[in-house]
């Protein structure tokens, strides 16, 4: 079957409207899918940060305005990621290989402002795609790992950059300065280890 994908592939730097994406669902049923998926709406979001989201219980597709001006190309890609969410939940091994029979990425990019409370750095050692997550979690490239779990794509959290380190050393050292010299002249000095306590060096066992 000759696919009309290509009709609307280009990054282009309008959006398409709810009326165009509603269109393209109905184009990629039938290429896709033999047009066998259930019918869904399909709209955008202005307040979603990831690609997008399927609600399969509603059949509401929603994907982020804010994502897709950043990668307006993208926009098919995760429309037909969402489609495979209607059949599939999760990321498991089946929607992974409707994701590569249909030519759909599994994950989305990353851009800045997508986790906005990111606070841990992982890297792909093959592709050196950058990750960023709120939590340590044992995950794999999006990229690389396509089809199954590989080991050869686990991701690795990167150390925090070397000049990241120094400059919270530093604002340690001015705020343990500060405490020090903020005592009122005469104030009888602390013990020892309330001197530890209050620079930070010691701490209460758990």
């Amino acid at each position: 079957m000759t696919t009309q994908v290509e009709l609307f592939d280009g990054a282009t730097a309008a959006l398409p409207d709810e009326a165009e994406l509603q269109r393209r669902f109905t184009v990629f049923n039938a290429d896709f899918f033999a047009s066998e998926l259930p019918a869904a709406q399909v709209g955008w979001s202005n307040r979603m940060r990831i690609a997008g989201t399927c609600d399969r219980r509603h059949r509401v597709i929603r994907l982020s305005r804010a994502y897709h001006e950043q990668f307006p190309g993208d926009v098919n890609d995760t429309l037909k990621h969402e489609m495979i969410h209607l059949m599939h939940a999760g990321h498991d091994a089946a929607f992974r290989a409707e994701a590569e029979r249909i030519g759909a990425s599994v994950h989305c990019r990353e851009y800045p402002g997508l986790h906005p409370r990111a606070r841990l750095t992982y890297i792909c050692p093959h592709c050196r795609t950058v990750y960023h997550r709120v939590r340590h979690e044992r995950l794999f490239c999006g990229r690389c790992a396509r089809t199954r779990l590989d080991e050869r794509f686990m991701l690795v959290l990167r150390p925090a950059a070397r000049g990241q380190k120094a400059a919270k050393a530093a604002k340690k050292s001015r705020h343990s300065a500060t405490a020090t010299h903020s005592r009122r002249p005469g104030r009888p000095r602390q013990s020892a280890l309330g001197d530890l306590f209050a620079s930070g060096v010691a701490s209460l066992p758990r």
